[in-house]
């Protein structure tokens, strides 16, 4: 029992030990994680295109709600409904009349990777997104694609009618998603490789640096230790 404990022991200094190189060498790896985070988002900035998202809304109407009798099952069927009117809005149908009405360039798989379609936690209100590096044709696209999908989808799902809730805007600023993704990717590599770095220079390093260290290591007794100077510090660090 007694071997256990002491290797449990040296184990938990050691990890405290690590834990103290980290510490001691935390600038550089805060120095590593900001230099290839930047290093990232110029790479992003280089190869990527600057994207534009515009967003549209509109509310579906179940045909029941056209008439004056309408009672909570139909409110909740509409509610229950709407996944499947996000699911209709990126059919390959509704790309390739988008495609084909705006005389596009692009796939209807690449336009449909383009498209996000978000739903509220209750309620029927679609907003549909879509981004394209030119803010104007980013307006123009979700427009047709909620013009396209509301035919699609009453034509599908018999439903009474799609009324458009908020218009298709045109941004300004870019959209964000990909630096920050990136951006934080990057920095967290660079700290784990910084960090990698060091454990394996600190596991390398088999010196004796500390008067713990010989009893520990070698399981002598330490009587006494003499001090460096400080031109012997100096000098040792010319040596090296």
């Amino acid at each position: 029992m007694e071997p256990n404990k002491q290797q449990q022991e040296v184990q938990q200094i050691d990890l405290m030990e690590v834990l103290g190189v980290m510490l001691s060498r935390f600038w550089l790896i805060l120095f590593s994680g900001i230099l290839v985070a930047i290093c990232a988002l110029i790479y992003t900035k280089v190869t990527t295109a600057p994207m534009y998202t515009s967003s549209t809304k509109m509310y579906i109407l179940s045909k029941t709600e056209n008439s004056a009798a309408v009672n909570s099952s139909d409110l909740s069927l509409s509610a229950t409904l709407a996944n499947d009117y996000a699911q209709l809005i990126k059919d390959r149908t509704v790309m390739e009349s988008v495609v084909s009405e705006l005389e596009l360039s692009i796939s209807a798989e690449t336009l449909a990777s383009r498209v996000n379609v978000t739903l509220p936690n209750s309620g029927r209100i679609v907003t549909i997104s879509v981004s394209d590096p030119d803010p104007y044709m980013a307006s123009k696209l979700a427009t047709q694609v909620r013009d396209m999908a509301a035919v699609h989808i009453q034509e599908v799902m018999d439903t009474g009618a799609v009324n458009v809730v908020e218009e298709a805007n045109i941004p300004k600023a870019q959209t964000m998603g990909d630096y920050k993704r990136n951006g934080l990717v990057g920095f967290l590599a660079g700290a784990v490789l910084a960090m990698a770095i060091i454990f394996i220079r600190y596991m390398l390093n088999d010196t004796i640096k500390r008067p713990e260290d010989v009893e520990r290591y070698l399981g002598v007794s330490v009587l006494g230790s003499i001090p460096m100077m400080d031109s012997d510090k100096k000098k040792g660090k010319r040596r090296k």
